[in-house]
């Protein structure tokens, strides 16, 4: 069996270095975390079925779930560690499956013995451990990889990021699926799902099924075909309730080399700069709203329920305002309205509009209401 290396880049794997290894042949605790979940339950399964020999489930399959409706955490923190001495039956190797987890709100006592275990599976070429930690378990923002309990979970584990995918992958993944179908799908049609999606693959994956379903059973005809009307007609919205950290994290910290650097990267990725805009401009109104309640007296926790956040993030923002008059704010959002228009009526390079926005909100101080 081909031994695993150690990622020399922070001990941080991608999904495609994961897919790597699971070609070479794979082994030892995975931690898996991200905003993404349907790559973790589709890397998940992909695991299972290279791990797992027919029928021999109920020898080699352990899936352990820390929820207080199955078990207590110091039971399951037994049966996990029971799980890892078992030897596999008629196969070479066994998968165990850590569910329902927020490894950082395990006690002290208990986040140790998870450690130790991880650690010992890491080191053991029969079995292949992965901790699946949801969107929500394991919160990603600008400080998780800074964070004691991700660097001590790292020392023993293999960590996999399931980031957000680029617009550009999302939209081949949409028109891959119809095709797999043998119906086609107009690109108009396919980017306008995407944004339906509001970047994620799970609500993405429920569109796709409904229009599949009605593209064969209600159009129907020899020519299977979904244009941009029929996503209007049967696909449902989802909230677009996340803004890409890279560009929420430049524009909190108000700096022109940072918002620049992403705006040059979304460019890359083929990203619509009229969606870049529209989320900056979101960030924008955050802003001035969380500074308006809190120079209001209104509490954090207040704050939070009123704008539908969780703490940590109105607590960012906070950070980030604190010292930025509300005029700048003002301002910010006056010259993305008017850069909105311009992009939707003048013929001119809309990345070069973006780039002149950003000039005219994160110049020095001085020069930032011209």
């Amino acid at each position: 069996m081909a031994k695993i290396t150690k990622n020399q880049n922070g001990g941080v794997y991608t999904a495609e270095m994961l897919a790597a290894e699971i070609k070479k042949g794979i082994f030892g605790s995975f931690v898996f975390y991200g905003e993404e979940d349907y790559l973790k339950n589709y890397y998940r399964t992909l695991i299972y079925r290279c791990v797992m020999e027919e029928g021999m489930e109920a020898f080699n399959y352990f899936p352990i779930s820390f929820s207080p409706a199955v078990m207590t955490k110091e039971e399951a923190i037994s049966r996990l560690s029971d799980a890892v001495l078992a030897l596999p039956v008629m196969q070479d190797q066994k998968l165990i499956v850590i569910s329902d987890l927020a490894p950082s709100s395990l006690p002290k006592d208990l986040f140790e013995s998870l450690c130790s275990v991880l650690k010992q599976a890491e080191e053991s070429e029969d079995t292949v451990l992965i901790l699946y930690c949801r969107a929500d378990e394991i919160e990603t923002d600008y400080k998780t990889e800074t964070e004691s309990f991700f660097k001590k979970l790292a020392s023993c584990a293999k960590m996999v990021k399931f980031d957000l995918q680029p617009r550009g992958k999302l939209i081949s993944w949409i028109k891959k699926h119809f095709s797999k179908e043998i119906i086609r799908i107009s690109d108009e049609a396919a980017e306008l799902l995407a944004e339906f999606g509001a970047g994620r693959m799970t609500p993405l994956s429920f569109e796709i099924e409904k229009l599949i379903c009605y593209a064969k059973y209600v159009k129907g005809g020899d020519s299977l075909f979904i244009d941009e009307e029929d996503v209007k007609r049967i696909a449902s919205a989802s909230d677009p309730d996340e803004i890409p950290f890279a560009l929420l994290n430049a524009a909190q910290n108000w700096k022109l080399s940072e918002i620049l650097d992403v705006f040059a990267r979304s460019k890359e990725q083929r990203e619509e700069p009229i969606s870049v805009l529209a989320k900056l401009s979101r960030i924008y109104l955050d802003m001035l709203s969380i500074k308006a309640a809190k120079e209001a007296a209104i509490s954090t926790a207040e704050i939070a329920k009123l704008m539908k956040m969780k703490d940590f993030r109105v607590t960012k923002y906070l950070a980030s305002v604190s010292k930025v008059p509300t005029e700048v704010l003002e301002n910010a959002i006056r010259l993305s309205y008017e850069t909105d228009k311009a992009l939707k009526s003048e013929p001119s390079d809309p990345w070069v509009l973006l780039d002149m926005l950003a000039i005219r909100i994160y110049a020095p101080k001085s020069l930032r209401k011209g």
